[in-house]
Parts: C-alpha cells; structure tokens; sequence
C-alpha cells in the first residue's frame, strides 16, 4: 500500500459520508437480495461508488485519482466490511498500486484512470506470504510480442473483473501479466464461495498472444510484497468494521430479548461472553490501528504490523460472528438473519491471500531477521 498524503481528507467526514450511502444502499436486506440472484456485482452501488470517489483514492493525481493514502483507503475498507457491502474494490486497489509501483507511464496513463473512475474493476493473482509460486507461463510470442499458458485459480471477485493483474513465471524472472477478458477473448468463471457476497475467479490460458505492453517492468517480487501488505490492511480493516458491526447486533439483541422477566443480556454468564469479545475487539482494532499508521509513514516495520493484523482481526471476527450467531439462538441460524453474512464473510477473510498460520509464521520470521 503505497504511502499518500492522508492530510487531504478528514477521515471521520469520509468514514460518515461512505457510512450514510452504505446504509441505504447496502443495507442487510439489499445485500441479501444480491447474494439471492447470485450476481457477480451489484452495478449500480459500484457505479455510485466511483461517483463518489472511492475508487479513486489511491491514484495519483495526474491519473484522474485523489492521491491519498492508507489511512483513507483503511477508513474505506472498514466502512465496507460493516455492511459486508458486495464490491469488488480491492482488487481494484491492487491493480492501481501496482501500477504506481511498476508499472511504465504508458501503462499508467493508459489504465489508472479508467480504474479510478469505475470504468474497470480489477483482479489480481492471489498470494501467500512468504512463498511465490505462479500457475502461469510466459514466453516469447510473435511480433515482439508474449505468450500466457496455464491457469490463475482464486482470482478474488475474478468474475466481475475487467482487467486482471497475474502473476507468471518467464524462465527464471517473475513477471506482472495484465489481461483484460472482454478484449483478449478469454472467460473467467465464477466459483462460489461460503461468502455469497464475494466469489473466487478461475481462468485458463492456451496460448494466449498478448502485446509487450501488457507485462510490467516493475520489479515482480516487490510489487507482490507491497500488494500483498496492502491486501493484509485491508482484510484486517474489513475483519474490523464487519466484527464490531455483528457485535453491537448482538448488543441491541441481548438487551432487548427478554427471558424470565429480564433482558437476557443482564445474565452473567452472557456478560462475560460479551466483555471477553470486547477485549479481543479493541486489542486486534488498535493493532489494525498502528499498522496502518505504520503503513502510512512508511515505518520498515508496516508490513509485519499489517501481517500480524490480518491474522488476529480476521480471527477475532470469525469467533465474534460465530458467538453472534448462538447468542441470537435459533433467530440467529436463519438466512433472513444477518448474522449469517458476518459469519460466512468472517471465514472467507481468514483464510484470503493466506491463512492466519502463514501469516504468524511469516510474522516470526521477519521478527528474527530484525533481531
């Protein structure tokens, strides 16, 4: 997640105003209703999105974006896992900061632009920490030219991707491969998820003739490592928004359920339940906090602080959700109930671009190479 002048934007106006759109038009009844038609995007929210300006936070200026930074894209991201609204905006993220990072001026001015007005959405390779190991190949092709063979499995939201950012290996180098489906005639096809809200992209490559162009020339393990720190904020920041969201659910519920003569949240064992969720909410919230802050200065250090806050954030909030669900008793287990979405999503934002024991591993050492 490249660094942005975060004094341009106050974040408490951005957090209230995506907040307000949000409620309306991603509310638990409308998010219901998308992942009912098993849509891939719901369209008109991405539309108002990039109206709004939220697609274009991080780009930079000259490119059509807002040149902003981690702080204002955490707010964005936080504000989306509270309503566990079903846009495919990191992906998007993701291409606009590897092409800040390595792509050339053409590839820039020819792409930026149109991601951050909305235009395109994006998809990129999924990655792992610690390990780089691309299904795809490519070779020298006609007229200057290359070709991709193989296939790129758990593309995030790939279906509902105009462009999609992979990774292949070209003999021994790594390689940032930019595809765009519509244009170069291949299909991504979608694969379901626990999380109906978002979906997982599969496609496969035969000999696929693309431009020179389309590679970038950036160095191909930086641009992983910085996307995939910029992936960690923002699970971890939608692990936080979507965690403290089913938690105050549960609030109201418990203090308005009554049994025996007596809201059920005046019960003592329920009490601890809810103080112990409490604890762990603040404790993984002020780690998500100093990463990004860490993120947003440029500290050496971010990138273990934004590990270490995917791993806890996203496991806080599948122990969060799941409690939710048994504290709502049978309501709870209901598909008209939301706690259903916090759940399912909760689960999905452990386990993407890793799980919670890659990233403690990959935490420990990174620890021990700075001791």
């Amino acid at each position: 997640m490249s660094d942005g002048n975060s004094d341009g934007m106050d974040l408490e106006a951005l957090r209230d105003g995506v907040r307000a759109v949000l409620a309306e038009q991603a509310s638990h009844e409308k998010v219901a209703a998308f992942t009912n038609a098993e849509s891939v995007r719901d369209q008109p929210l991405w539309s108002q999105a990039a109206e709004l300006g939220w697609l274009a936070l991080s780009a930079a200026e000259d490119h059509g974006g807002l040149g902003l930074g981690p702080a204002e894209l955490a707010v964005l991201y936080e504000e989306l896992g509270r309503s566990v609204a079903p846009l495919p905006v990191l992906g998007t993220m993701l291409v606009v900061e590897a092409l800040a990072l390595g792509g050339d001026a053409a590839q820039q001015a020819a792409w930026t632009p149109r991601l951050a007005a909305g235009e395109l959405a994006g998809a990129v390779s999924m990655l792992t920490p610690g390990a780089l190991t691309p299904t795809l190949t490519l070779s020298a092709g006609p007229h200057g030219g290359v070709v991709l063979d193989g296939e790129a499995v758990d593309l995030l939201d790939g279906a509902a991707a105009d462009v999609l950012l992979l990774l292949a290996r070209e003999g021994e180098a790594l390689r940032w491969v930019l595809v765009e489906p519509a244009v170069d005639g291949v299909r991504v096809e979608k694969a379901a998820t626990v999380d109906r809200t978002r979906h997982l992209g599969v496609v496969r490559f035969e000999g696929l003739a693309l431009p020179a162009g389309r590679v970038l020339p950036g160095d191909a393990g930086q641009i992983a490592q910085a996307l995939l720190h910029h992936a960690a904020i923002a699970l971890a920041s939608d692990a936080r928004g979507g965690a403290n969201a089913v938690f105050e659910i549960t609030l109201d519920y418990l203090k308005t359920r009554e049994q025996f003569g007596k809201p059920i949240g005046s019960f003592q064992a329920l009490k601890h339940r809810c103080a112990d969720h409490k604890i762990a909410l603040v404790a993984s919230g002020a780690l998500v906090a100093e990463a990004v802050a860490k993120m947003a200065i440029g500290d050496p250090a971010a990138g273990r602080y934004a590990l270490a806050a995917k791993a806890l954030a996203s496991e806080v909030y599948a122990r969060v959700a799941q409690d939710a669900v048994q504290l709502h008793g049978g309501i709870g287990y209901t598909w008209e109930h939301p706690c259903h979405l916090y759940l399912k999503r909760a689960k999905l934002n452990e386990q993407l671009f890793g799980g919670p024991a890659a990233y403690l591993d990959r935490v420990t050492d990174l620890l021990l190479a700075a001791a």
